[in-house]
């Protein structure tokens, strides 16, 4: 049996309690510290589009603390779509993904990121390429995490370093203003941007597929690929939870995908859920974004879809097998992640190897929990 995390209204410190997780405050040695308020702020979230979208707090609260700012973020990776549009960014920079391995490149990249005059970088990634950008730009004030969260040699490449204290991944980037602001975990705002010209694309492809959410017609969204094996739920049993919601509940699947490896996968689901499911057709990020804010729930992996559901405020369920559901999952008080009971020891995920973790997620554990989301919005649909 897989160990399930509810979220409800109790939630405060962490956006989720797990029986073993000890509640945590955020401790500040040196207290608020005053100034003059920065002008020019770097933001060096590279990657991976997944954890773009849970640095997305940290930005609103950066332009929050200093409205009057100018906030730069920097991404290598598809997330400029997303983080171009967000409200609290003032400029996306996309730079090669292995910019540090091409020294030749670095006289550029410090004549392009200096030209700027920032005076403050914020490194929640923690990694050597994310932190070097920030030393390279000529910034006086670096902020960033010591090794309770960073790792390489990231944090001797930062003059002021944070203590990890949070769970959540979204409270733990937002601690990087703790000596500035109170941070309060659980209060992270995502501030998700809306593409309206996405939105009309979605739309018209739900049509074709016979389902119209904009007359309340219902459906689930199954999203089985992950970037690593470890977190792909095997799709025999995506497709046994699509049958078994359409026969209890009448309430169709779609299946969302991303390159051909996925798209074999959405084929499969789609055709051993026998009429239950249907694959989308191809999708950008900004087109799957609509789709899942018009679907009544995602069931899905630790994945980017899991990520942009809890930003757009459309209920969860997340199957966590070799990451903690309570430090990447979904962050809000309206989901269901259930854990595997493989989870691994010492906190560490692992990328590669025999997807047993996954596999101890049964089909009934997915089933009970979709039910569960499904029959809290009726209630509220009825009260």
């Amino acid at each position: 049996m897989s160990f399930r995390i509810v979220s409800d209204d109790s939630f405060s410190s962490d956006h989720t309690s797990l029986k073993y997780s000890a509640s945590r405050r955020i401790k500040r040695g040196s207290g608020i510290q005053s100034g003059p308020a920065p002008r020019n702020i770097l933001l060096t979230r590279l990657s991976a589009i997944g954890d773009c979208i849970l640095t997305m707090p940290l930005a609103v609260d950066i332009k929050n603390l200093w409205p009057d700012s100018k906030l730069t973020w920097v991404v290598d990776c598809a997330a400029e779509s997303l983080v171009g549009q967000h409200e609290s960014v003032d400029e996306v920079l996309r730079i090669e993904k292995r910019w540090l391995r091409n020294p030749s490149n670095w006289p550029t990249m410090r004549a392009e990121l200096g030209r700027r005059k920032f005076d403050l970088v914020v490194d929640p990634q923690g990694l050597t390429k994310s932190a070097a950008l920030g030393w390279i730009s000529g910034a006086k004030e670096r902020i960033g995490f010591g090794y309770s969260h960073a790792r390489e040699v990231a944090p001797w490449l930062v003059n002021r370093r944070v203590r990890r204290t949070a769970r959540h991944m979204v409270d733990t980037y937002r601690e990087l203003l703790a000596p500035w602001s109170n941070v309060t975990p659980g209060r992270g705002r995502f501030a998700y941007p809306r593409f309206e010209q996405a939105a009309q694309s979605a739309t018209s492809m739900l049509d074709k597929l016979d389902l119209n959410p904009v007359t309340g017609e219902r459906f689930v969204l199954l999203n089985p690929g992950a970037g690593w094996e470890t977190k792909i739920w095997p799709v025999q049993r995506f497709a046994s939870l699509a049958r078994e919601l359409f026969q209890q509940h009448g309430i169709k699947s779609v299946v969302s995908w991303a390159g051909p490896k996925e798209q074999l996968m959405a084929s499969a689901i789609s055709e051993n859920a026998r009429g239950a499911a249907v694959a989308l057709p191809d999708t950008d990020l900004m087109e799957l974004s609509e789709i899942i804010r018009l679907a009544a729930l995602i069931v899905t992996g630790d994945t980017s879809a899991l990520h942009i559901a809890s930003a757009v405020n459309t209920p969860c369920v997340a199957l966590h097998g070799v990451t903690w559901a309570d430090e990447c999952g979904p962050y809000g008080n309206q989901h269901v992640a259930i854990q595997s009971p493989m989870a691994p020891g010492g906190g560490k995920p692992i990328r590669r190897g025999a997807n047993t973790a996954m596999q101890a997620i049964e089909v009934d554990d997915a089933t009970q929990a979709c039910e569960e989301l499904l029959a809290q919005q009726i209630s509220c649909r009825a009260a």
